[in-house]
């Protein structure tokens, strides 16, 4: 399922960018270079190696659901898979997608707090009940748990990035603020892990070095989980001074 999803993104997305070039309208390449990345990158870790690796190991499924949520997902939106969308579309069907957009529905799901809250409640209602266990020994929750780590990671990050078009995007203060808090979410949880005493999912607990894989996937949650968050701050404030210098440059052309 989770393969006729990423194979039907990439057509709807190469479809979309071809119509909206032969329609004159912008379709950067870096942008599409990254919206193909974040679907390599699903790829690369729900399916091969990888994915065998996971079944025996926490390590490597935690690895699994850090690329997801902390790559594929920013990758993704940095496509700008909305606006190649709404260049694709008839004037009167993107100008009520572009409607439907400025809603308050989106503007209450997309607001930083709601979007970290929800993600938060998603990682950690997922790894402390038993979704989590049932995941690993059926496929079909465990697709349903990969889709729900995706979508939850992409409103997520969604306000953060403010990819056009955003009209409901924060202000580059407030994305900072919410990128920042962030951070201790995903090393709490790794910390929880690697303290942690005793196996915590049965299906592990078939590998004699149940408990020392176990504390390698909270080192991994721990350390590398706050990786892209830091990525994405170096990433805003360069936004951020790159938006000031315009606005200077328009400021002094009209003075």
């Amino acid at each position: 399922m989770i393969a006729v999803l990423l194979l039907g993104s990439l057509a709807l997305y190469v479809w979309g960018r071809s119509r909206a070039l032969r329609a004159g309208r912008a379709a950067p390449l870096r942008a599409a270079i990254a919206f193909a990345a974040g679907l390599v990158s699903i790829a690369a870790v729900l399916y091969g190696p990888v994915d065998e690796f996971a079944d025996s190991s926490l390590s490597w499924h935690m690895l699994q659901h850090l690329v997801l949520v902390g790559v594929s997902a920013p990758l993704m939106l940095l496509g700008a898979p909305t606006r190649i969308m709404l260049a694709a579309l008839p004037p009167r069907a993107a100008t009520a997608v572009a409607r439907a957009l400025g809603s308050g529905v989106l503007r209450f799901l997309t607001h930083p707090a709601v979007a970290w809250l929800q993600f938060a409640l998603v990682l950690y209602g997922t790894h402390f009940s038993p979704l989590y266990e049932a995941a690993l020994e059926n496929e079909s929750v465990h697709a349903f748990e990969h889709l729900l780590y995706l979508g939850s990671a992409l409103l997520f990050w969604m306000p953060l990035l403010g990819v056009a078009p955003a009209p409901h995007a924060p202000s580059h203060p407030v994305r900072l603020l919410a990128l920042f808090l962030a951070l201790p979410m995903s090393a709490f949880l790794g910390f929880v892990l690697y303290v942690s005493g005793y196996v915590l999912y049965a299906h592990y607990a078939r590998n004699p070095n149940a408990l020392h894989d176990q504390a390698n996937a909270g080192a991994v949650m721990w350390l590398a989980g706050g990786s892209p968050l830091f990525v994405a701050l170096l990433w805003l404030v360069g936004d951020w001074a790159e938006r000031e210098r315009r606005y200077g440059a328009i400021y002094d052309a009209g003075s």
